[in-house]
């Protein structure tokens, strides 16, 4: 009865350790909303429209190489 009860522990145990190294490395593979540009951090480049609520320029970045207003100004 006591290795039955051990080679339970050491079963759960060791699905619990997969479960969680799979788990630990889809979370590295998972996308980042950040996009990469030399000046504002884009990809391709910053919206230039203005925010109304505050007068300051938009700092989200363009979808593509041709835009020149965000997804939410467009």
């Amino acid at each position: 009865m006591k290795n039955l009860r051990k080679i339970s522990l050491v079963l759960l145990l060791g699905i619990g350790a997969l479960g969680a190294l799979s788990f630990s490395s889809d979370l590295r593979t998972l996308p980042t909303n950040v996009e990469v540009s030399e000046s504002a951090g884009c990809r391709f480049s910053q919206c230039t429209a203005t925010a109304k609520s505050t007068g300051q320029r938009c700092k989200h970045c363009v979808s593509n190489a041709g835009d020149s207003k965000c997804w939410q100004h467009k």
